[in-house]
């Protein structure tokens, strides 16, 4: 996978496969961020370390259209009419205990459009503020990762209207998303979130920060 920042001694890597529809993916954001936060303060050397998160594509249903679906319907057809119900009580409790305020009565798109975004976010410098508001506006607000919605969210974080809507309304970077998502199927994942820790640190789903916390000592 490529990197989006290189790294020094005092720089940990980490990589992370996602997608922007996957609910233990914004859990674990805000596990990973609660574990550097906390890393940072155990000791005062931990102070100096950096850490260089890159975001990657991936697609738990390709399959889905640019039609919006609502949400609870995509779980009744994914998980069945007994267990969505129970699936979604379940997220909104996680949720709570993350601070994230999970909302279903929202619909669901393809992802596609919306790891383009990130892309075009992150040769901006604008990756993780990218990230954050999609994973907030699907999970907390109801909203639909439709083009013009994204715009909207791409603004929201400092991005230009009018290169957004062209490069959205285009194909660009469609070949670009889809050979990271097959490249990253290559390498044996397949489930999200799966995150890589300098390069040596393989996660499969959303950890506790301890977790992450003890792969930081071990790199430090």
């Amino acid at each position: 996978m490529s990197s989006v920042a290189s790294t020094s001694p005092k720089t940990i890597k980490i990589d992370i496969v996602s997608d922007t529809a996957c609910p233990w993916c914004y859990v674990g954001k805000k596990r990973l961020e609660k574990a550097i936060a906390s890393f940072k303060a155990d000791r005062p050397e931990n102070k100096d370390v950096q850490f260089a998160v890159n975001w990657h594509p991936y697609q738990l249903d390709p399959s889905l259209s640019k039609t919006p679906l609502p949400k609870m319907d995509m779980y009744v057809k994914k998980f069945g009419a007994s267990r969505a119900p129970l699936i979604r009580n379940r997220m909104i409790e996680v949720g709570q205990e993350e601070g994230i305020a999970f909302a279903y009565n929202g619909s669901i798109v393809n992802t596609l459009d919306s790891h383009r975004l990130i892309a075009f976010a992150t040769k901006r410098g604008k990756q993780n503020e990218m990230v954050d508001e999609l994973f907030r506006n699907y999970f907390e607000e109801d909203k639909c990762g439709e083009i013009p919605t994204l715009i909207e969210s791409a603004v929201k974080v400092g991005l230009d209207r009018d290169e957004v809507e062209q490069y959205l309304k285009s194909d660009q970077g469609v070949a670009e998303i889809q050979a990271s998502i097959e490249q990253a199927k290559l390498e044996g994942v397949n489930g999200v979130p799966n995150i890589t820790i300098q390069d040596r640190y393989v996660l499969s789903g959303a950890q506790e920060p301890e977790t992450f916390e003890q792969v930081f000592n071990r790199l430090t």
